[in-house]
């Protein structure tokens, strides 16, 4: 049996989409590797499954390249969002994850902008061990540069470190020293942001459970948020990540980012 699927890529973060809406398609661990491989299958950051949803357009479901469920991921929104609006004929669709609702509006210069809560900054579930100050938690003993970590809650966790500059960071060889340490109860997603001025952050991202990506939606807006309200840049900034530019807002207890998706092609998976 041959299952559909769409290929598609935020700034770099790339996916596999499958609407599994009218089929009883399932996917385990192993198959999800398999696919992710960039040699032997098709390779991609995350898989991401369409279903059904009662109270939205529809339900996300993000799996890592690693096999693992992730809860939630806003460039996959952004892609997914995309597709919506080519099939329903409308400008704005809400998309539930496992951890969130994000609510998705294609603007008129043809971006697409993702709106999320900000999730309730509570870390207990995150982490093992109890922290004084969530916005300055010290890894200085893995690198210097990694003294004052700052936790975010994004329905993921993520934690957002200000360097001097991008390039101080060899996150492939430290990203996974982050991620897996023994102070996160299931490991953690991790930022280096380098602060150009007020308007303007410079980003790179370590997935948890993908490793190093282009881009991270759920990143981006924990980076910028992790910024903001440690007086590191405005309300409204540019970011700038590897293969882009990313528009980040905040408005109360709302977080905006607009960004164009693209999809790279379409193909069919042998499902047996």
């Amino acid at each position: 049996m041959n299952i559909p699927f769409v290929k598609m890529h935020a700034n770099g973060n790339d996916f596999v989409i499958i609407d599994i809406r009218s089929s009883n398609y399932k996917f385990n661990a192993n198959h999800i590797i398999n696919l992710s491989h960039r040699n032997t299958g098709i390779g991609f950051d995350q898989l991401i499954l369409l279903e059904n949803s009662k109270n939205n357009d529809i339900f996300m479901k993000i799996f890592n390249s690693d096999g693992k469920e992730a809860q939630m991921c806003g460039n996959a929104a952004i892609c997914v969002a995309s597709l919506l609006f080519a099939s329903k004929k409308t400008n704005s669709v809400s998309i539930e994850t496992i951890s969130t609702n994000i609510n998705a509006q294609l603007d008129q210069n043809g971006k697409i902008s993702i709106t999320i809560k900000l999730p309730s900054q509570v870390f207990s579930d995150i982490l093992k061990e109890d922290i004084i100050n969530f916005d300055s938690v010290d890894f200085s003993k893995i690198h210097t540069s990694l003294r004052s970590g700052i936790l975010v809650n994004m329905g993921n966790p993520h934690i957002v470190f200000i360097v001097n500059s991008l390039e101080d960071i060899n996150l492939s060889k430290y990203g996974k020293k982050i991620e897996k340490n023994k102070l996160f109860a299931d490991g953690i997603n991790m930022e280096i942001v380098e602060i150009v001025n007020r308007k303007k952050l410079k980003i790179k991202f370590w997935e948890r459970g993908a490793g190093l990506t282009l881009s991270c939606g759920s990143g981006i807006l924990a980076a910028f948020y992790a910024c903001y309200k440690n007086n590191y840049c405005e309300k409204e900034a540019e970011v700038f990540i590897p293969l882009g530019k990313v528009i980040t807002s905040i408005n109360g207890s709302i977080l905006t980012m607009s960004t164009m998706p693209e999809v790279s092609y379409i193909g069919e998976i042998n499902y047996e």
